[in-house]
């Protein structure tokens, strides 16, 4: 009975074992870091141009800004003649998921395609910047509004619980 058990016990430290090798190596491979450690002393134009190729990453969100822009030109003032053609969205992308806001935007003329093509490019590459970046957030759920006709206008709906 004993030769049993120490069996027992050699099988289940051996698959703990395999276990904990699995977790450790489950494929992913940690980030590349955004700046080549060079040292200044032994090559100073090496470590400058190591920082500005650092600077240019951490500022170049320019896809991103046009994106958002070209977005916001779509929906423009969300003007409509009747409720029905009001719509609510997600916009942007916050670090732990979810949207960041949300937009209101109008079915009248027709391009609501276009309109919510245009906020998925934003929102992947909020999300690729948001990633790329190592950006965190506050993880708080962003309820997602109302939205009503007013002034002829798509208007989102202040939530009056909060």
């Amino acid at each position: 009975m004993m030769k049993y058990q120490l069996v027992l016990l050699a099988l289940l430290l051996a698959v703990a074992g395999c276990q904990q090798g699995q977790a450790a190596n489950d494929g992913r491979l940690p980030p590349e870091p955004l700046v080549e450690p060079i040292d200044p002393q032994k090559d100073p134009i090496a470590a400058v141009k190591a920082k500005e190729k650092q600077m240019a990453i951490l500022t170049d969100s320019s896809d991103v800004d046009r994106l958002r822009r070209e977005a916001l030109a779509l929906i423009g003032d969300a003007k409509a003649d009747d409720n029905s053609q009001c719509r609510v969205t997600g916009f942007g992308h916050k670090p732990c998921g979810g949207p960041e806001q949300y937009v209101a935007y109008s079915t009248k003329d027709g391009n609501e395609a276009e309109i919510l093509k245009k906020i998925a490019a934003y929102n992947a590459a909020a999300e690729a910047e948001n990633i790329r970046l190592g950006r965190m957030s506050d993880c708080a759920v962003v309820p997602k509004p109302a939205v009503e006709l007013s002034g002829g206008q798509c208007k989102l709906v202040k939530n009056s619980s909060y």
